[in-house]
């Protein structure tokens, strides 16, 4: 049987525990009701959720954490991890416990501020990571409904990285790297070939979804055969130049291998009709 030691309630439904020198926060429904510090729990029949709240945090910062995050933020969050969970028929990671408590509850506090919240890089997150993206937007409606405040979609975006760094495939750093590259990717090549993007047209998302398919070659080290580069370098030599600058871009941010001429032909290829289809 597992016992637990309180350290501290946090709400009723709310509590912090330790068990073999290891601390846990531990979600139930009246977990905390008549507790106090030091009393062991047996009966852990009611708990929901069970987390270790130092993952990610030094050993000095937990209780720092707990004091200035709302613990209505953590039942909530509970709540987004097992709908997520759910949604996807998959666990996840436990690192995104921490932080997505106190990314949401750092934003609900500078919402209630009426502090802005900005996101330059939510076309390209929405694009790169669609079904978190999905889920992002059903966690936002549970915040919204529970909190009784309005969430921008900039906090989507956020969400969702926070959901697809949970998911084991790449951490929340690395895909918010993804999203600020194609970001950087869109300004320049609207400075250099004096274009203006609309990111919500069929030709920049298919621009988008070629540059998503050469990461994922480099990635995976595949590469595909580019008959028409000769022909390509010849006739479109301002879109090569672009391609082949689009190429360190990438190479910087994944500290990838050089980028193959057949590829950089191909972005070049994409430019050009992206160009042709925007307004100068």
């Amino acid at each position: 049987m597992e016992r637990y030691t309180i350290v501290k309630i946090l709400s009723n439904n709310v509590v912090l525990v330790s068990q073999n020198e290891q601390n846990y926060i531990l979600v139930g429904k009246g977990i905390g009701f008549n507790k106090k510090k030091g009393t062991i729990l047996e009966d852990v029949s009611n708990i929901e959720e069970k987390f270790i709240s130092l993952n990610g945090l030094k050993e000095n910062e937990y209780e720092n954490f707990l004091n200035k995050v709302d613990p209505k933020i953590i039942e909530i969050v509970k709540d987004i991890i097992e709908m997520v969970k759910n949604e996807l028929g998959e666990e996840l990671n436990s690192n995104i416990h921490v932080g997505l408590i106190d990314h949401i509850d750092f934003a609900i506090q500078r919402l209630k501020k009426g502090i802005k919240i900005i996101n330059p890089f939510l076309v390209e997150t929405k694009m790169l990571y669609p079904k978190e993206y999905v889920l992002a937007q059903k966690a936002v409606d549970i915040l919204e409904d529970r909190l009784k405040i309005n969430i921008p979609d900039a906090e989507i975006g956020f969400l969702t990285l926070h959901i697809y760094g949970g998911r084991g495939q790449i951490n929340k750093s690395e895909a918010l790297a993804n999203s600020k590259m194609m970001n950087a990717i869109v300004n320049y090549v609207q400075k250099k070939l004096n274009i203006i993007i609309d990111k919500s047209s069929f030709e920049y998302k298919r621009f988008f979804m070629h540059i998503k398919g050469v990461v994922d070659r480099i990635t995976n080290k595949k590469t595909i055969k580019n008959v028409m580069l000769l022909k390509i370098k010849e006739e479109m030599m301002v879109e090569y130049k672009v391609a082949y600058d689009i190429s360190k871009i990438i190479e910087r941010t994944w500290n990838s291998s050089k980028i193959p001429e057949s590829e950089i032909g191909y972005i070049a290829l994409h430019l050009h009709r992206l160009k042709d289809s925007m307004e100068v």
